[in-house]
C-alpha cells in the first residue's frame, strides 16, 4: 500500500499538465479533506475535556485527511483512475452490491417493523400519547417503503 501511494504521491507533483481523470474521486477527496482539516483544527483550537475524546478526533481526522489526500492524488493519476473505474464496473463487485444493499433494506424493514411494535405496545401499555408519537414515525417509513417498492416494481417491469 506505502509503495502504491508513494508512487502515486510523486507522480502526482511530477506531472505538470496534472490533468483529471476522475472528477468525481477529486470532488470526494477534496470533501473529506475538507472534513478532515476542519475536525483537526476544531481539535486544536477547542480541545475536549476528555483525553480520550482528544485522542479520537486527532485520530479520525488525520484518518479523514488520509482519505481525502489519497483520492485527491487518484483522482490525477491515470492509472490509478483506470483501475478504480475497471473495480467499479466488475460485475462481482456489482453484483456484492446489489446483493447488500438487498440485504440492507430488508434488515432496515425488519427494525423499523420492530420499532413500530414495540412503540405500539408501549402505548397499549402506559396510554402515554409520546408512545403514539413513537408509533407515528416508523408507520410513515414502513409506508413510504412499501409504496416505494411499488412504484418501483411497476416501472421496471414496464421498462425492462
Amino acid at each position: 500500500f506505502l509503495d502504491t501511494f508513494l508512487s502515486l504521491f510523486f507522480d502526482f507533483f511530477i506531472n505538470i499538465r496534472m490533468k483529471i481523470y476522475n472528477k468525481k474521486g477529486l470532488v470526494f477527496g477534496i470533501l473529506w479533506a475538507a472534513m478532515g482539516s476542519l475536525l483537526l483544527i476544531h481539535a486544536l483550537i477547542k480541545p475536549e475535556p476528555e483525553r480520550i475524546r482528544q485522542i479520537k478526533d486527532l485520530i479520525v481526522s488525520v484518518l479523514l485527511l488520509a482519505i481525502g489526500i489519497t483520492s485527491v492524488v487518484r483522482a490525477y493519476s491515470k492509472k490509478a483512475s483506470r483501475e478504480d473505474f475497471i473495480e467499479k464496473s466488475d460485475e462481482r463487485n456489482q453484483l456484492i452490491q446489489l446483493k447488500t444493499k438487498a440485504r440492507l433494506l430488508d434488515l432496515m424493514i425488519w427494525a423499523v417493523c420492530f420499532l413500530l411494535a414495540v412503540s405500539l405496545i408501549g402505548y397499549m401499555v402506559t396510554e402515554n400519547t409520546a408512545w403514539g408519537f413513537l408509533f407515528f414515525g416508523p408507520c410513515l417509513l414502513l409506508i413510504f417503503a412499501w409504496i416505494s417498492f411499488i412504484v418501483i416494481n411497476i416501472y421496471y417491469e414496464h421498462h425492462e
